[in-house]
């Protein structure tokens, strides 16, 4: 039997989920939110977007300063501008896709997050060069998470919505994920 996933599979999930509704074509990412463990209950999402009622990059193309679109925040942002309950995220959990810049965990920081998991590299963020410093002087617990264990854990989470009877993909035997593919 296939188990269901981890809490930090789980949290993997979701925040690549969010990523899909991502409208900066540059980097699909996104950053959720999450009380600390034990409870790891969900408290807001982000993805990078144009701030609501205004233009994106994918109707209008980008706006790019100093090698970086600033048409959009960036997913770290807007879980911060959705998340309704600060007192909670107090010692909690954010997952973020791709590698945050300096600015976005400061602000995750100033908000007393302590365990920041991203996925993957985004070798242009901005002050990435600086984030160690930074996580060691907050004392965050930091955690990389490889593609190739997202795509590990889309594998797992399909095996387990194909396992009968209460799969959701019980009847669709030969779905799976592929494998990972390198970027050149």
């Amino acid at each position: 039997m296939i188990s269901r996933l981890t809490k930090v599979e789980y949290r993997q999930m979701m925040t690549w989920t969010t990523s899909l509704r991502g409208s900066c074509n540059r980097l699909h990412t996104a950053t959720t939110l999450w009380t600390a463990e034990p409870e790891n209950r969900l408290l807001a999402t982000g993805y990078n977007g144009a701030p609501s009622g205004l233009s994106s990059c994918d109707e209008v193309g980008h706006l790019i300063v100093e090698g970086h679109c600033v048409r959009t925040n960036h997913g770290e942002e807007n879980a911060l501008l959705q998340c309704r309950d600060f007192d909670n995220l107090r010692n909690g959990i954010a997952t973020i896709l791709g590698t945050p810049c300096y600015s976005c965990v400061r602000k995750l920081i100033s908000k007393q997050v302590k365990r920041l998991e991203y996925i993957g590299t985004y070798n242009n963020a901005q002050g990435s060069e600086h984030l160690k410093a930074l996580f060691d002087e907050s004392k965050s617990d930091v955690v990389c998470i490889s593609v190739d264990e997202l795509i590990a854990t889309i594998s797992k989470a399909i095996a387990f919505s194909k396992n009968p009877p209460g799969g959701m993909l019980k009847d669709f035997p030969n779905l799976s994920v592929i494998g990972t593919v390198k970027a050149s």
